[in-house]
């Protein structure tokens, strides 16, 4: 087995937790560590997420972290970039960070590569949808990109854009909506309720049908599954025609920009 490379984990969050949480593919290929501000916080995350045998702690002195010759994976909160000094030049810097672009990035951290990377919760079960932003570009064109693409996948499935600008954009798409999913979800568990079910049997069948969608939206597109469903003068148009009235379609569109425009007020204000 080829020799494993240094991964440093900078940060112990639920992004940290969901993609380093029973994640083979990481673990049979990296040496992994975590680094933090707070080292009974790094206790605690690492005791959590059962990494003990699997992780080791790395130290920070003086708000130093080394990370010569070393893959980083950035996962903590936008603003706690300027924490830390990061000392050498890494290989790969990973950066989940929302709204912090590249060049701002690298007047922090020196790297070979940088990743910029838009995963969601889903990481947690290894179905993240994760936008993909690498440079400098012919990164692309070497064997990095099979690592870099295997890395991503190890937690779901990388889609690669070729402006960076699109990561924020996917905020909309991927990043945020596993929330707004959860409100459509919640607000059907509830109609179920209303109606009569008691709510375990209302939870059991709005989760079945949400597993469903998702395997039918791999080969349907959503418009002809829609028309499909729908009877002339049936139940389901009836109830589409109410969605329609009370602007559901463009409330969640403006709410995915909200969203997206955040991540870039985000990155624009004084760190």
């Amino acid at each position: 087995m080829p020799t494993k490379r240094t991964l440093i984990v900078v940060g112990y969050g639920n992004m940290a937790k969901a993609i380093l949480t029973q994640n083979t593919y990481i673990f049979t290929h990296y040496e992994v560590f975590v680094s933090g501000r707070h080292s009974e916080k790094i206790d605690a995350f690492i005791q959590e997420c059962g990494l003990e045998q699997k992780v080791k702690v790395l130290e920070i002195h003086n708000r130093e972290i080394p990370i010569e010759n070393s893959d980083v994976l950035l996962c903590v909160k936008p603003k706690g970039l300027e924490s830390f000094v990061f000392v050498g030049r890494a290989n790969c810097v990973y950066s989940v960070l929302a709204g912090i672009s590249i060049t701002e990035m690298s007047l922090r951290i020196q790297a070979s590569t940088y990743i910029r990377l838009m995963p969601n919760i889903a990481a947690c079960v290894k179905k993240s949808a994760t936008a993909v932003y690498i440079e400098p570009r012919d990164s692309k064109n070497s064997v990095d990109l099979e690592s870099i693409k295997a890395l991503v996948d190890s937690f779901g499935k990388a889609v690669i854009v070729d402006n960076e600008s699109l990561i924020n954009a996917s905020i909309a798409t991927s990043g945020s909506s596993i929330a707004f999913l959860a409100l459509i979800a919640e607000s059907l568990i509830d109609a179920g309720i209303y109606e009569g079910l008691t709510y375990p049997q209302s939870v059991a069948l709005v989760k079945q049908t949400f597993e469903g969608f998702a395997d039918i939206l791999q080969d349907k597109d959503p418009n002809a599954l829609k028309y499909a469903i729908s009877s002339p003068g049936g139940t389901t148009i009836a109830g589409l025609a109410i969605l329609e009235q009370e602007g559901v379609k463009g409330a969640m569109m403006k709410a995915a920009h909200q969203a997206v425009q955040r991540a870039l007020e985000l990155g624009k204000s004084p760190k």
